[in-house]
């Protein structure tokens, strides 16, 4: 019998992540939001729609619902909020349309239907990016690494997910596609740049979808919106960048931790053992650091301080050693460095993006399709001196050497995702004057970039919501290559204080007409 966790394991190259750096800030303004009529949907019970992947996978397997009965009443639950959060990019119904009626049920996750950042390659299917640059991207003539491994391990992708403009921001706002919101409260964001995915799996359309962290991509999403999202190690995939890694976001643990049982890279020339399948907590107990300054040195509001405390006392009545640790590294000049580093990778995307096969793009055509920040970042990063650069990233590879020492004491760090709780509608974008723009993010996101420059692991977990309701994930932390660790902590914690059944006020099956 086939094992329904073997891994897939052919190591492929696969597209560069991005993210941006890790902040926010303050602008302002909410649209009027179009009303929600119910949807209807085929007689499928609402118990489908309420399982996570491994649970709808299982009854897939058992012939309680096909793969096409449970495509489509995907793609309903998609059609009844799409207007209200605006998450999806682009649909390709038909496609998966025919997947499903070829589904091959040995597959672990087969007939799951699943979603895609609109970023990876799809055979067949031009990339978007956010961007109104899309008018003149390639269409692609293969998968992506992990998107072809996600579909031969059964998912059925039916639709793309919206994305800030190159992944730039932490929000998901957009002249070409429009505002993305978190089913939460219609008001704030639901993240970025993976956070039409995320806004996609809080509010129900699908129980996990396809996402990529580059400076918290998937993890400032999963805080937002109360999922689970975790930040691979370097490669532990394969293919990537240096900053960027692609994996998931779901609701669950078992859901995250059974897709990376599936699609990590295994066999000569995997860069790490592999994690396997984990499904448990481990009986040992942990030492756990805690820093609660951002990098930058910003306190947290109130409210991600209270989720910090809170958790740390959870963690020391589940009998693990917590302490107080401090940055090993000037907080600073690393954020300058990743910053200057990020904005440097503009000088070949814009090119890449626009189909300039590495020439400059002409700056008054990109100026009239692009949103200002993007363009600002890009003419700005024309001044950096290749010197200038390279000094940045030997200061992170030092400070990441100083990252990782922390973990000869601790085996876990604690430290909140963002500053603060999800921001607002309208205060961060792409359209906001670029110092403006940049004052904002630092005051919003001063975490998750560390991850990306030090290539270790990292994992998001809803362990708070604030007493209006919103999300605030806690951040864990791991050295290069301990993902086992991390999820067996997450399914300890999520044994303790489970999360999963939480609803939101705009929850997609609740508004589908059977």
């Amino acid at each position: 019998m086939t094992n329904p966790f073997e891994s897939i394991s052919t190591r492929t190259a696969f597209p560069a992540r991005r993210n941006f750096l890790k902040m926010a800030g303050m602008l302002g303004a909410a649209t009027l939001l179009p009303g929600i009529a119910l949807a209807r949907a085929a007689p499928v019970s609402s118990t489908f729609a309420e399982m996570d992947a491994t649970a709808l996978a299982a009854a897939i397997k058992a012939r309680k619902i096909s793969p096409a009965e449970a495509l489509e009443a995907a793609i309903a639950r998609a059609q009844a909020v799409q207007p209200a959060i605006n998450c999806i990019s682009e649909d390709m119904y038909d496609r998966a349309r025919q997947r499903a009626a070829s589904t091959d049920l040995s597959a672990p996750f087969a007939g799951v239907p699943y979603l895609i950042k609109d970023e990876a390659d799809i055979a067949g299917l031009a990339r978007h990016f956010g961007s109104r640059l899309d008018k003149v991207m390639p269409i692609a003539k293969r998968n992506d690494v992990l998107v072809e491994r996600c579909e031969q391990i059964g998912l059925n992708p039916f639709a793309r997910t919206t994305m800030p403009e190159f992944g730039i921001l932490p929000t998901t706002e957009t002249l070409a596609y429009g505002v993305t919101r978190n089913p939460w409260n219609l008001d704030h964001v639901p993240g970025g740049s993976s956070g039409g995915a995320a806004a996609a799996v809080a509010a129900g359309i699908v129980p996990k979808a396809h996402g990529s962290d580059g400076a918290g991509s998937l993890r400032i999403p999963a805080s937002n919106c109360g999922l689970v999202g975790l930040k691979t190690s370097r490669d532990r995939i394969g293919g990537g960048s240096f900053l960027g890694q692609s994996f998931c976001l779901s609701r669950s643990v078992r859901d995250t931790a059974n897709q990376l049982a599936l699609v990590e890279s295994k066999g000569p020339g995997a860069a790490y053992a592999p994690v396997g399948r984990v499904t448990e907590p481990s009986a040992g107990r942990l030492r756990i650091g805690f820093i609660m300054n951002g990098l930058g040195g910003h306190a947290p509001s109130p409210e991600v301080s209270e989720s910090i405390t809170a958790t740390l006392t959870l963690l020391e009545t589940l009998g693990h050693k917590v302490g107080e640790a401090r940055w090993p590294f000037d907080g600073a000049q690393f954020v300058e460095d990743f910053t200057l580093v990020y904005m440097a990778k503009a000088k070949n995307t814009r090119a890449r993006m626009s189909g300039g096969g590495g020439a400059s793009p002409d700056p008054v055509f990109l100026k009239k399709l692009i949103e200002s920040a993007s363009f600002d970042i890009g003419e700005l990063s024309e001044d950096f001196s290749d010197e200038s650069v390279a000094q940045a990233y030997a200061r992170m590879a030092a400070n990441s050497r100083s990252y990782f020492g922390l973990f000869d004491t601790m085996d876990i760090l604690v430290t909140p995702v963002l500053l603060k709780p999800p921001a607002r509608i309208g205060e961060i974008n792409g359209s906001i004057p670029f110092p403006i723009l940049l004052m904002r993010l630092n005051n919003y996101a001063d975490y998750t970039m560390l991850q990306n420059a030090s290539g270790g692991p990292a994992i998001s977990l809803p362990m708070h919501w604030t007493k209006n309701g919103l999300p605030v994930g806690v951040q864990f932390a791991s050295q290069l290559g301990g993902e086992r660790t991390l999820l067996e902590l997450a399914f300890e914690l999520e044994r303790a204080q489970p999360w999963a059944q939480r609803r939101p006020p705009l929850w997609a099956p609740s508004h589908i007409s059977t």
